[in-house]
């Protein structure tokens, strides 16, 4: 039994960035005033802790619990926006910190640790979730603050912004605002830069590499085999006269 489309269809046009969404208490409602009430399974956005999107326990599949359900949510959002992984909300680790991060691959993220009543960056955080094991640095030399560059952004996932293969591809996107909008979540556009550099020296070799020119092709004659139809080059009728060729 599938996820109900409903749900689907919300949670992919909620607009907070990360798609995380973490297991709420069951609640029972009134969805007629003739029937006794009916439970449903919740769950909230990891991000804002606003969103509060739920199903009736009768459209999902059997057992299925409100933790089980926000793991389902989360995985199928951060696969729609492409995400290699990300992590919402507040994490108990160490002394405790607020941490939303997405990472696509070739060192970007997406980080937001404003949360935090302290003075550490939003890179800082991000180091702290890889020191504590909440999520796992891609190079151990992202452990070193040094390496990183970052940008403050505003941007709205209510649609997904794809494909994204770099940082330019965030910045030239309409769902993304340099100054604070209504509906636009602030975030860090951060950037490992062995690895983004990385990235672009592979690519700007690739494109620089010569392209070889095709193959002039061979000219058939009386005799041959066409290698593309497998018919012998001989004298053909026409309506009126004849040609010498394939079938091609």
């Amino acid at each position: 039994m599938a996820l109900p489309a409903a749900l689907l269809a919300a949670v992919e046009r909620h607009s907070c960035f990360t798609g995380c969404y973490r297991s709420e208490s069951e609640v029972q409602v009134c969805i007629d005033p003739a029937q006794a009430l009916v439970p449903t399974v919740p769950v909230c956005c990891s991000d804002c802790l606003n969103f509060h999107p739920a199903a009736l326990v009768s459209l999902l599949p059997l057992g299925m619990t409100s933790y089980a359900l926000a793991n389902a949510l989360t995985t199928h959002v951060r696969s729609l926006r492409g995400y290699k992984w990300a992590t919402g909300g507040y994490h108990t680790a160490g002394t405790g910190f607020w941490l939303n991060a997405a990472y696509y691959g070739n060192g970007l993220f997406l980080v937001d640790a404003a949360r935090n009543r302290n003075a550490r960056t939003d890179v800082d955080m991000l180091i702290e979730a890889f020191q504590h094991g909440i999520v796992q640095p891609e190079d151990p030399r992202m452990l070193d603050p040094a390496l990183y560059t970052i940008e403050l952004a505003y941007i709205n996932m209510s649609r997904p912004i794809l494909p994204v293969r770099s940082k330019l591809d965030l910045l030239a996107s309409p769902q993304r605002s340099a100054t604070p909008r209504q509906g636009f979540s602030r975030v860090s556009i951060v950037e490992f830069q062995p690895l983004a550099v990385a990235g672009t020296s592979s690519s700007a070799s690739a494109s620089a590499q010569p392209t070889k020119p095709a193959p002039q092709p061979r000219e058939l004659k009386l005799g041959d085999t066409c290698p593309t139809c497998g018919a012998a080059v001989m004298e053909r009728p026409l309506f009126s006269g004849t040609f010498v060729g394939c079938l091609c």
